[in-house]
């Protein structure tokens, strides 16, 4: 199966409270395939803080045009409630673009979730 390089930035929201210092996953499905639920390792203590945007590049089976993007964590830290603004998805092959938008806040206290899914 043929292999493909993703780029992926995830915002986080701008609230004082926004950040989370749980462990990040991500899964993306596509019109030929879906990933697994795939761990994004923090870069640093800043990364997912309030107002940032963190990149990572993901090799993975060529999912063809994207369709849905699941993220969450999993609340390791305890009160790690996170606003995730949305999730950008460039085919570094193609140049094609996916922009899933969240707009929500993962977390027990805040939202009773932990993880959620936009579709296109």
């Amino acid at each position: 199966m043929k292999t493909n390089t993703y780029a992926i930035w995830i915002q986080t929201g701008d609230d004082p409270l926004a950040g989370t210092d749980s462990n990040v996953f991500i899964q993306l499905f596509g019109t030929t395939g879906q990933t697994e639920s795939i761990h994004l390792p923090p870069r640093d203590i800043f990364s997912f803080e309030s107002s940032s945007t963190e990149k990572y590049i993901l090799e993975v089976p060529d999912l063809g045009d994207l369709t849905r993007c699941c993220i969450g964590h999993d609340n390791s830290e305890g009160d790690s409630g996170w606003y995730v603004v949305n999730v950008r998805v460039q085919d570094d092959e193609t140049e094609r673009e996916w922009v899933f938008t969240f707009n929500r806040w993962l977390g027990l206290e805040e939202s009773g979730q932990l993880t959620a899914c936009v579709a296109l």
